[in-house]
């Protein structure tokens, strides 16, 4: 599956005004780094694209610091593409402790300028992270996940059915958007990638190697809100819980984890407490 972005790419724009960005950075003293990230790594960029441009540098230096933003100011004014600069000294950024979008960002991003080897031994310690940090994510969305909609066995109630006794279809409709929010967790850290930013989420997920069957299309059922009634609601919820049932085998083959295990999982080793067995009732 390769989805790919329409409307009129200037992706040519864009490579040009960077790769002239960067001969004139990279020829500074105390450059040790350059780095794209964005849409010029992807491939496409448009009207609402930036070019985002990342320098490293050995040493704090204001003067050099404000000489290299000058550069981007100029080269802005030259091509009219909104360039956003960032500049950072390595020894600083390497402490830095990324969120979730840094992470993505930069695990993706492109290296185009590091002589002596440090960004990219930088970003090789920084993006590495242990097995467990994927187990903790899948058990602790998974758990959510069978709090909101999808219980582990017939008989348990959910949040989002609570909702419909509540008599409030906004709210049940809603739970089910953070299940599928939920869902997107689970799915990225089976493939073993960090989360994009939201608004490329959606995107990003077709391109993932291990998916649902049919991902695409139980994904827009799902998501797709017809009406705010009972009847909708029921639809999205049948949805919701194929896709999950189709991704607890992987789950299980990938971590051991079953669902009970999850829950076990979940108190013993997020919450740190006690594991009693499963409950029967979900608490609203």
């Amino acid at each position: 599956m390769k989805p790919k972005l329409k409307g009129k790419n200037q992706i040519g724009l864009f490579r040009a005004t960077a790769e002239r960005l960067v001969s004139r950075i990279a020829a500074l003293e105390s450059v040790v780094g350059i780095v794209f990230l964005g849409g010029v790594v992807r491939g496409f960029t448009d009207k609402s694209s930036d070019l985002d441009i990342t320098v490293f540098l050995s040493r704090k230096d204001e003067r050099l610091r404000m000489q290299i933003y000058n550069l981007g100011s100029e080269e802005r004014k030259r091509s009219a593409v909104d360039i956003d600069l960032e500049i950072h000294f390595l020894r600083e950024f390497k402490e830095w402790k990324w969120n979730e979008t840094e992470r993505w960002d930069y695990s993706h991003a492109k290296i185009v300028f590091d002589p002596e080897g440090k960004t990219k031994k930088m970003f090789e310690a920084k993006l590495k992270v242990p097995c467990e940090f994927w187990v903790r994510r899948i058990a602790t969305c998974g758990e959510y996940l069978q709090w909101y909609c999808c219980p582990p066995k017939e008989g348990i109630g959910t949040i989002a059915e609570a909702w419909i006794d509540r008599g409030d279809l906004l709210s049940s409709h809603y739970s089910l958007n953070y299940a599928m929010e939920l869902l997107l967790n689970v799915i990225f850290a089976l493939n073993e990638e960090f989360l994009p930013p939201p608004k490329w989420r959606i995107f990003y997920s077709y391109k993932l190697k291990c998916l649902p069957e049919n991902y695409k299309e139980l994904l827009r059922q799902a998501l797709r809100v017809n009406n705010l009634s009972a009847e909708d609601f029921n639809r999205r919820l049948i949805v919701t819980r194929k896709i999950w049932h189709e991704v607890l085998p992987v789950i299980r083959e990938k971590t051991g984890l079953t669902p009970e295990k999850m829950s076990k999982y979940y108190v013993e080793k997020i919450l740190r407490q006690t594991w009693a067995g499963s409950n029967s009732k979900v608490s609203g």
